[in-house]
């Protein structure tokens, strides 16, 4: 486990957070948003303790979320060790004017879908060109998160994870769903402009 008393996440990304109270007392657990004041959350109280009512907003806006969390994950159950069958490089770019995002250069509908076949181990390599950060999240499968900024490591299983500005994150998963899955960033707002494509096994119509 990974000890720590801030956790930043992306959007649609999940933690499993064991919380040990140290004793009798307040434990306010609160939400932030980046850039913004306000929060919201839950109060863990031991029996008996008074609960006062927390401000509704932080002291300080909340800092950008980063991936200072994500580099310090490691994988309760790793990819077994191996060498990628198939390596995709995704570009991911944009601008705000005018307001389009894409992946590879390409905007959904209109894509390249990145094929795979059952039994392969697969990689995907983000590279993000943009001063943006993207949430990228991958439907049909759980990978794992195995180089940040092309620095190795044998990190979370996740289905979303953070792609920081100018920066690049590989993720690695074996291919045991055959189908057709968006890959998509998950900043919504980027995906309606075109910010999405698919993942797809051959055979598949």
């Amino acid at each position: 486990p990974v000890r720590g008393t801030r956790l930043p996440l992306a959007i649609a990304q999940r933690l499993d957070v064991l919380i040990d109270l140290p004793g009798k007392g307040v434990y306010p657990i609160v939400a932030q948003v980046e850039g913004k004041r306000a929060r919201t959350g839950i109060v863990l109280a031991a029996s008996g303790a008074p609960v006062s009512r927390l401000a509704a907003e932080a002291g300080e806006n909340a800092p950008p979320v980063d991936l200072s969390l994500e580099g310090r994950l490691e994988a309760v159950a790793p990819l077994a060790p191996r060498a990628p069958d198939v390596t995709h490089r995704v570009i991911l770019a944009g601008a705000m004017a005018p307001y389009a995002w894409s992946l590879n250069g390409e905007y959904w509908p209109n894509v390249t879908p990145l094929m795979i076949a059952t039994g392969q181990r697969v990689a995907i390599e983000m590279l993000n060109h943009t001063m943006m950060p993207h949430p990228m999240h991958l439907h049909g499968h759980a990978f794992q998160v195995v180089a940040i900024n092309g620095a190795p490591l044998a990190g979370a299983v996740r289905d979303t994870v953070l792609v920081p500005p100018m920066g690049s994150v590989t993720i690695a998963f074996d291919a045991d769903n055959p189908g057709r899955w968006a890959f998509h960033c998950h900043n919504l707002y980027h995906m309606m402009t075109g910010m999405m494509t698919e993942v797809r096994y051959p055979g598949i119509i």
